[in-house]
């Protein structure tokens, strides 16, 4: 038994030997991802530190790496290049481009080594909405004037960009339409030519818009009727509760669309919603409005789908707040005259509603009292002028007493 075990052991030997690379080999299968000792690489290019107020204006290639390490635990798809761009002024400039390793891998050559990048400010500004409607509505029906809300929108994004950006759009199908399209668009950006503005990286915006929506209505009418917006108008009755005052009061929406001939809709240039009752009311409320309780025009009707309310706005009512240490001047006092003792600090009270008292101080208010042709002696209860910060009044006015001298003259005992 034991010769037989030594026969061939050389042979034996190379098979154990080959078994094992090639179990070696077979576990490294599927594990493309782990550091070889020398290797050629792609890998991305990532700014980094770039100031809040910035956007870069150049699509960032991928950097082609060859690397030398025994690192095979790393994992390629931790590794990439980048450009710090903290110092970053706008226009153009090169940028050095470095490469993220793990411990104990070295990059033996990059391409490329530098970049010369592009950029911008980032800057904001107000433009208008504007609707446009393609295709056309059903046999016997035509389309009205086109409302968009809100009409303007801000927009945020490279200045180079925004400096030439003189509208953004939306965009509606009437296609087939038979009523009245209500619907909410997002908006896009599109240059002089109509073109879609995109950025280095068209999978990425570099414009937004705040709101990023608009909502639009495009009036579709029979042929023989004629359509028109309105603004409403909006009454109230009573008053709130005690304590509580009305602050607004608005329709909402502010203007709707109405339909009817053209011979009808002369001349009727508003709608009048209420009165609503805001009796005893001490929150805000909205007041649905029934579209059979308007008072129309014969021969008008509101177009389809449009719903009516008003609301109230309720705040706090008149406060008082007390003001304690305030100066009083003395003005136009004769040039041979001065004050016998110094005006003293008074305390005052002022009243409005909390939002205008909230941060009034002495500081914000002005006393002071006229000695336009007064003489030398006591003067008891006199008359206080003010000037008060917007919102603010005074219930009592208030008054002082004071005493005026002549002046001694200077080297006179």
């Amino acid at each position: 038994m034991l010769n037989l075990l030594r026969r061939n052991l050389g042979v034996k030997f190379l098979s154990f030997l080959f078994a094992i690379l090639f179990w070696l080999f077979v576990m490294n299968q599927g594990t493309t991802s782990a550091l070889i000792p020398e290797q050629t690489l792609t890998i991305p290019l990532v700014a980094s530190g770039l100031p809040q107020d910035m956007i870069v204006m150049t699509q960032l290639p991928l950097v082609r790496v060859r690397l030398q390490g025994i690192n095979p635990s790393a994992n390629i798809k931790d590794m990439y290049a980048q450009v710090d761009l903290s110092d970053g002024q706008p226009g153009e400039r090169s940028y050095d481009i470095k490469v993220n390793t793990p411990v104990g891998t070295n990059v033996v050559d990059r391409q490329p080594a530098n970049i010369v990048l592009q950029l911008d400010t980032v800057q904001e500004k107000i433009v208008p909405v504007e609707a446009i409607v393609s295709g056309a509505p059903a046999e016997g029906y035509k389309l009205g004037s086109t409302f968009v809300k809100p009409s303007a929108v801000n927009v945020r994004g490279p200045s180079s960009i925004l400096s030439t950006l003189t509208k953004v759009t939306v965009e509606v199908s009437a296609t087939g339409a038979n009523e009245t399209i209500q619907i909410s668009r997002p908006v896009s950006f599109r240059d002089k030519e109509g073109k879609p503005i995109f950025g280095p990286n068209p999978s990425v915006d570099i414009l937004s818009a705040f709101p990023s929506t608009a909502d639009v209505i495009v009036p579709v009418v029979k042929k023989e009727l004629a359509s028109k917006m309105v603004p409403l108008k909006v009454t109230s009755s009573g008053t709130p509760a005690q304590g509580k005052i009305l602050r607004s009061l608005v329709p909402s929406p502010n203007s709707v669309q109405v339909l009817g001939t053209a011979e009808a809709l002369k001349g009727f240039d508003a709608i009048n919603l209420g009165p609503v009752d805001i009796t005893n009311l001490a929150e805000d409320k909205v007041f649905p409005i029934p579209n059979d309780k308007v008072a129309l025009p014969q021969g008008v009707s509101f177009s389809q789908g449009t719903t009516l309310s008003i609301v109230a706005q309720i705040g706090q009512g008149i406060i008082q707040k007390g003001i304690s240490g305030v100066v009083v001047q003395i003005r136009n006092l004769d040039k041979d005259l001065e004050l016998d003792q110094p005006l003293p600090l008074i305390n005052i009270v002022v009243e409005g509603l909390p939002d205008a008292l909230k941060d009034v101080t002495a500081t914000q208010i002005q006393l002071w009292v006229d000695a336009t042709d007064q003489v030398a002696g006591s003067y008891a209860n006199a008359k206080v002028y003010w000037q008060l910060p917007p919102g603010v009044s005074m219930p009592t006015p208030p008054q002082v007493n004071y005493s005026l001298k002549a002046k001694v003259a200077k080297g006179v005992e």
